[in-house]
Order: structure tokens, then sequence, then C-alpha cells
């Protein structure tokens, strides 16, 4: 993709990142009470510091990586604009802390966040992950080896930034991931965001500003809308100001009418999210009457003599999606079966219509108030998730008076990210 179109692209949506620049809670002074107890916080895994440059550097290899690197006259001149911030100290903190499953049974959870060591903060972003597909690949992980997970980057802009990892990962990998439980996402980045405030209050003499600002893009799209909706629908007393999502699942079912019509997923997730819900709706699915060519083999090993080789093995969060792509492709004629192409729920796939429903972000009873600022990017082009699912959520939040604003561009879902976080950097540059 032409790295200036995208930038001329980004100057024609720059409400977005311009209010999430220069918008905040300001900063809150340090408070004199020291709290000891920790009703959420259990434990402290990893602390990393390090400087606002090695972040600004991450973003700018990402932009490399989507096919938009920067020429060395450009990066210098962008550097130059940032040249007396580079050397802020951050601070990147990854924990443990206590929440409940989607069973209501109390687990434990981990997430990492970030914060200026001055603490001389906007405010507090908070960003839930991508749906990857390797266990390994979660946020609190990788400040371990002292990386930055895509989520994360935006801690170089002087928030407080909240990335949870959810459960399914590092002390509950043997579950799958909990993709599109609503209710449970907000339950456990709630609890997170206690146990942040509860560490920042004991090391810091700190008090977490009581307003966010959410922003996801892919899985994290639509969990942001969750997790705005947990919050409000829980009188937790936490304001959030604005949403940036894109390219996210907005409603699973108009997601799955998309995937039926094209016979196409370049971002072969399907599978997870049906084996999420099986397991955390107990349907006790029949995989023989969803998968076929052993897609559906139940053994976790890879042999298909051995009744391996199939969705166990493949998303058992131990292989990469390079991997899976490589076995299943993109046709989903290749492991779905017949049923799933029927223009009427039949067969197994009826079980998954209520989990679907009571899980939609477009279809809730909730919406946004006209004083939380939706923001919402997705590409009409879309390869890995259909745009149908946001054009639903645009018109019914229109319908319910919210102030949702629409960028439905074009290109893959690569592209339409590359724009979600160049509009950032954009905005970083002209601060």
């Amino acid at each position: 993709m032409n790295l200036l179109n995208t930038v001329k692209k980004v100057l024609f949506i720059g409400t977005f990142f311009t209010t999430l620049l220069f918008t905040g809670s300001g900063c809150t002074p340090h408070d004199n009470t020291r709290e000891e107890t920790s009703e959420y916080l259990i434990e402290v895994l990893d602390i990393w510091e390090f400087t606002t440059g090695f972040a600004f550097d991450t973003v700018l290899n990402l932009i490399g990586d989507f096919g938009g690197a920067l020429s060395a006259e450009v990066k210098e001149k962008v550097t130059a604009v940032f040249d007396k911030k580079l050397s802020k100290i951050i601070y990147g903190v990854a924990i443990s802390y206590n929440t409940l499953d989607p069973f209501g049974n109390p687990v434990v959870a981990t997430g990492v966040f970030f914060y200026p060591k001055d603490l001389k903060v906007k405010g507090v972003l908070e960003i839930p992950p991508i749906a990857n597909m390797h266990k390994a690949d979660v946020a609190s992980l990788y400040i371990k080896d002292r990386q930055l997970a895509l989520e994360s980057m935006p801690c170089m802009m002087g928030y407080i930034t909240l990335n949870p990892d959810f459960i399914g990962v590092r002390y509950t990998e043997s579950w799958p991931r909990p993709y599109l439980l609503a209710e449970n996402a907000g339950l456990a980045a709630y609890h997170f965001r206690k146990a942040v405030a509860e560490y920042l209050l004991q090391e810091e003499r700190f008090r977490l500003p009581n307003r966010s600002t959410l922003v996801g893009y892919s899985l994290g799209g639509s969990t942001s809308l969750a997790i705005a909706a947990y919050y409000e629908r829980n009188n937790t007393g936490i304001t959030v100001d604005q949403i940036y999502t894109g390219g996210g699942v907005y409603d699973g079912l108009e997601a799955f009418q998309a995937y039926r019509r094209t016979e196409r997923s370049e971002y072969q997730a399907i599978p997870q999210v049906i084996m999420a819900i099986n397991h955390y709706y107990d349907l006790n699915l029949d995989f023989t009457k969803i998968f076929i060519n052993g897609m559906e083999n139940s053994e976790m090993n890879p042999n298909p003599e051995e009744g391996g080789d199939g969705y166990a093995w493949w998303f058992s969060g131990q292989q990469d999606m390079n991997a899976i792509h490589w076995r299943w492709g993109s046709d989903l004629r290749t492991y779905m079966h017949p049923d799933f192409f029927s223009e009427e729920l039949k067969g197994e796939f009826k079980k998954l219509k209520a989990p679907l429903e009571c899980n939609s972000i477009a279809l809730s009873d909730w919406a946004p108030s006209p004083f939380t600022e939706v923001y919402l990017t997705h590409s009409k082009e879309d390869n890995f998730i259909p745009v149908e699912g946001a054009d639903l959520l645009y018109k019914e939040y229109k319908k319910k008076g919210c102030s949702i604003f629409y960028n439905r561009t074009t290109g893959t879902h690569g592209d339409a990210a590359l724009e979600f976080i160049l509009s950032g950097l954009l905005y970083l540059m002209i601060r």
C-alpha cells in the first residue's frame, strides 16, 4: 500500500487521534495514603524500564512490517520532532490479578500496564488484545523479552496504558480464549483496572483517574465496546470519553452470514470461536457435524491416523497463524461442514445462535451515550473480518442517537490497521 496515500487518508480522519491526544483527564496528584492490602492485585510478574524512543522505534518498525517503511530522510525528520521526548522513561508492569471466569468461578488472569516514570499523564488508555492464535502471543509475556505487543505501543503517548490478557492464556492456557464473550471481557477488564489502581496507589501513591479512552482493533474492536458496556451497566464509576474501534466482529451471526456467502476466510479464527463458545456455554457440539476433511479430529496430536491433525491440534494455542494458514488455506469449503453454508442455521450450527445473539455488540440493548464519542474504522474490502458487522453497528448506533463517526475505508484488514496506527503517529508528529 502506498504510504503517501495512507497519510493523505489519515489527514481526513484527524478527529480520531486529535481527540485522543488533546483530550484527557489531566494529571492526578500523588496521594499521601498508602494502601497495603489488595483485593484484586496478586503478584507483580515483571517490570521493565525503557524509553519513549524505544517505543517510537518499535512503531516505525511496525509500519515497515505492514509494507509502509519510512525513508531514512522522513524518519530523521520525524525523530527530530520527538527529540526532546524520546528520552522519557516508561515503566511496563506485568501483573496477575483476581477475576472470574465465564462460569462465575474465581480465576487468576494477567495483564500489563505502562505509565511514564514522572507520572505526568494525559489520562488512561485501555487497549484489549487482537485475536492472536498462539498462547505465547500475550502482552504481559512480551515484556519478559523486552518487547512491546501491538496493543502496547500507544504507551509512548504519555498515557497510562492498560493491556489486559484476559483468560485462556498463562495460568488458564488449557482453556480456549473466550472470543466474543462480551460480558466476561468487560468483567475481566474491570478487575484488571482495579488491580492496576491498587498497584499505582501502593507503589507510586498515585490515584488512577476514573476516566478512560478505549482503543481496539480487530478482536479488540468489539472488545473495546464490550468493556464500555460493562462499565456503564454496572455503575463502576468509570467514565468512557471516547472509543476508537476498528476491524471488529460486532455481531457474530452477521459475520457468519458474510463468511457463508463469500466462502472464504483469510484469518482462520472461525474454528477457535466455535470451540470457545462450545466450551463456555456447555453446548456439547458434535464436531463431526461442524468440520470436515480431518478438521473434525479431536485428538491432541498431529497424526491423522491417530485421530489428530484436526481442530484440537491446530487450535490448541500451540500453532501460529502462518502454520494454520499453510495447512488449511482460505477456502472455507476445505474444512467447514456443508451445513455451515445453509442460508438458515441448521444442524449443530443452530446451537450457536443463542450465544452469538446474546454477545452481539451491534444488537445489544446497550449503546454508548451521546456524550461518548465512537470512532469506527473498517475496510469495505476487509479480507479477515467482514465489513457487514461494522455497517450494522453504525446503522444501529445512529438509530439510538449515538455520537458515532464511520471511516469506511479500503484495502485489506492490514491496510486498514496501518491507517488506524498511522492516525496516531501523525498526530504525535504534529503535537
